[in-house]
């Protein structure tokens, strides 16, 4: 079974007063291509797709200690709730504040040639150089992603499609 992560900003009072049915549905689905491409174009909608798993080992180096600051951006963060095919989990302004300053300081290319085995090893083989140039551009996108985020104050929730 293939898992596919998506992370949505959303103001907090959105988070205190939602239901996770009416968030979830704030967040455009893949299907709708074009509120879908218009979010991500403006910044509300960060799409790992099934490949968090590559970003994340990036980040984290293969660690799985969730205290650590690199395993905040792809995975981090309190359980929101669920529903039968999906799992919520939300990080809250101060933490958007803190991973967006935790990514300031990775210089992605850099993360990526550091963490290599682990991120070969999350891939399930060797990745060649224009996989790994994708890659951080993914991981500088996500920072610009966590920037914008941790400066208008919102929250981020991630949402996980099984």
């Amino acid at each position: 079974m293939s898992l596919v992560i998506r992370l949505q900003r959303f103001r907090s009072d959105e988070l205190d007063h939602g239901s996770v049915e009416s968030l979830l549905a704030a967040v455009p689905l893949r299907s709708d291509e074009s509120e879908f491409t218009a979010a991500l174009a403006a910044g509300t909608l960060f799409d790992l797709g099934d490949e968090w798993e590559v970003l994340h080992a990036a980040l984290t180096g293969g660690s799985n200690d969730a205290c650590d600051a690199g395993f905040k951006p792809v995975l981090g963060g309190g359980m929101l709730g669920r529903t039968a095919t999906e799992v919520l989990v939300a990080l809250a302004p101060n933490e958007v504040s803190d991973v967006a300053r935790h990514l300031r300081g990775v210089d992605p290319l850099r993360q990526v040639s550091d963490h290599l085995m682990a991120i070969e090893a999350a891939h399930g083989g060797e990745i060649g150089d224009k996989f790994a140039c994708h890659l951080a551009d993914v991981l500088q996108g996500l920072s610009c992603f966590y920037a914008k985020a941790a400066s208008d104050g919102d929250a981020v929730v991630k949402v996980v499609y099984s």
